[in-house]
């Protein structure tokens, strides 16, 4: 007796690959702005550690060069313009600096104020000022952007410095790329807010000159005095109001 054997060969039909495509590209089309999303927040994190490093490493540098720490040279010639210029020598190369100050004016004698070009909340809805003022400032090699506040009292932390983490790109938004911190007496550099034994006074209203903010003024909402401590929660990866919560994953964008 002869067997035949039927070989059964089995694919796919057109309508199944074009359904299983379809089920991919929405997958893709949900999942791919949330990717991106993560990895531009965890470059920006990234770039807000190697800042508050340089940041320190630039005043130790200072502090050697000079026998004095930042603080207390400011305080010393109470002049930040000065102050500025001198700490910018320890970074590798200044790319370009620019003079404006809180005075500043245009050639019509109408205010221009201290802001290069546009930094906003967190949020994104409102225009904010450069809360460091009176130094003018600095572009590094890396684009990022640096300017000093008023000079201390003699003894007390200061002054505020102020950096843009990547410089004019985007977002330029308070607590995501531009940060606040405060030089010390001892020589480094802190989260502005952070608790120091030389802190000077807590501002009032209207934090322009050198002082200090309270921990809990980092916010999502409000004026732009409410959004100035947000250094101290993104250096520790900690939401400012809710425990369960991190920084560069959920309050930066608003969850």
């Amino acid at each position: 007796m002869i067997h035949h054997f039927k070989n059964n060969i089995f694919g796919f039909t057109l309508a199944e690959v074009l359904i299983t495509l379809g089920i991919i590209g929405v997958v893709a089309a949900m999942t791919i702005p949330t990717l991106v999303g993560n990895y531009k927040y965890m470059v920006l994190q990234n770039q807000f550690k190697a800042a508050y490093s340089d940041l320190n490493q630039a005043a130790k540098l200072f502090q050697l060069h000079h026998d004095i720490t930042v603080s207390e040279y400011n305080a010393a010639n109470n002049n930040s313009v000065n102050t500025l210029k001198e700490f910018s020598k320890e970074f590798n190369a200044v790319l370009k600096t620019s003079d404006l100050k809180h005075s500043s004016t245009d050639s019509d004698g109408n205010s221009i104020g201290a802001r290069p070009y546009e930094w906003v909340s967190i949020n994104g809805t409102a225009k904010l000022p450069s809360n460091c003022d009176t130094s003018g400032f600095f572009w590094d090699t890396q684009g990022r952007v640096i300017a000093f506040d008023d000079p201390p009292q003699a003894g007390e932390n200061g002054p505020k410095v102020c950096i843009d983490i990547n410089g004019e790109k985007a977002p330029n938004r308070y607590g995501v790329d531009y940060f606040i911190f405060m030089f010390t007496t001892d020589g480094y550099v802190i989260p502005w807010g952070q608790e120091h034994k030389d802190n000077p006074d807590e501002c009032s209203d209207n934090p322009y000159y050198n002082c200090t903010v309270a921990s809990n003024k980092c916010r999502n909402t409000g004026n732009w005095t409410s959004q100035t401590s947000c250094a101290i929660y993104a250096l520790s990866n900690q939401h400012p109001t809710d425990s369960g919560k991190d920084y560069w994953n959920d309050f930066v964008k608003g969850k």
